[in-house]
C-alpha cells in the first residue's frame, strides 16, 4: 500500500500513519504575500491654512482630493488618501520626488516617507479570518476605503479591493516581523 498523504492522527494516537483511516487535504489556495517598496509622499496643511492648500494640492496631483478621512482619490496610476483632517498621503505609481513640490511653505509642508514604508499585498481566501486576527475594524466598511489601526501598537493602514485581496502599508522596519505574523495566522 503506497502512502498518499499526512493521516489524520494525532501524536498520541494509536493509529500509525500507514494505516491511516483518513488522508489530510490541504487547501488548494493558500495565502500569497508580498512585500513590495511604497512610494509616498506625505502633505500636511498648517493650522488654519486648509481651506487654500487643499485646492493647491489638487492643483499638483491633477485631480480632486478625498474629502473624508479614509477615502481614497486616484487617477492615472496615482493614488490619495486622506490620512487625517489636514493629512494627506499620495501614493505615486512610483517614487518621484516632484510630486506636490509646488506647494507654497505658507500653506502646509510635504515629506517623502517612501524609504520608511513598506506595502505587504495579501491575496488569500481566508481574507476576512486573517484581518480580524490583527485588526479591529468593521470588515463591512473596508471595501475601496483606506483603514488606519495599528498591530501589536504598530501603526498600519489597510486597504482591501476584495474579499480575496488587500494591502498593509507598515513601518518598513516592522514589514519583515509583520509579515511572518500574517504568515502564522493563516
Amino acid at each position: 500500500m503506497k502512502w498518499c498523504g499526512r493521516a489524520s492522527f494525532r501524536p498520541s494516537s494509536s493509529i500509525l500513519p500507514e494505516n491511516a483511516c483518513m488522508v489530510e487535504t490541504l487547501p488548494a489556495e493558500r495565502m500569497v504575500l508580498k512585500q513590495l517598496p511604497c512610494p509616498l509622499i506625505q502633505c500636511d496643511a498648517w493650522e488654519g491654512a486648509l481651506a487654500a492648500f487643499e485646492p493647491a494640492l489638487a492643483r499638483e496631483i491633477g485631480g480632486p482630493l478625498p474629502t473624508q478621512v479614509g477615502e481614497i482619490a486616484g487617477r492615472d496610476g496615482l493614488r490619495v488618501v486622506r490620512a487625517g483632517p489636514r493629512r494627506f498621503w499620495v501614493f505615486p505609481a512610483e517614487r518621484a520626488s516632484a510630486i506636490a513640490s509646488g506647494i507654497p511653505p505658507e500653506l502646509g509642508c510635504r515629506l517623502d516617507l517612501s524609504e520608511g514604508r513598506i506595502r505587504i499585498e495579501v491575496t488569500s481566501p481566508d481574507l476576512r479570518d486573517l484581518v480580524s486576527k490583527c485588526l479591529a475594524i468593521d470588515w463591512e466598511r473596508t471595501l475601496g476605503v483606506a483603514t488606519f489601526s495599528s498591530l501589536h501598537r504598530i501603526p498600519v493602514m489597510f486597504t482591501r479591493s476584495s474579499e480575496r485581496d488587500g494591502a498593509f502599508v507598515v513601518p518598513r522596519s516592522f514589514a519583515r516581523s509583520i509579515s511572518e505574523w500574517l504568515e502564522g495566522c493563516q
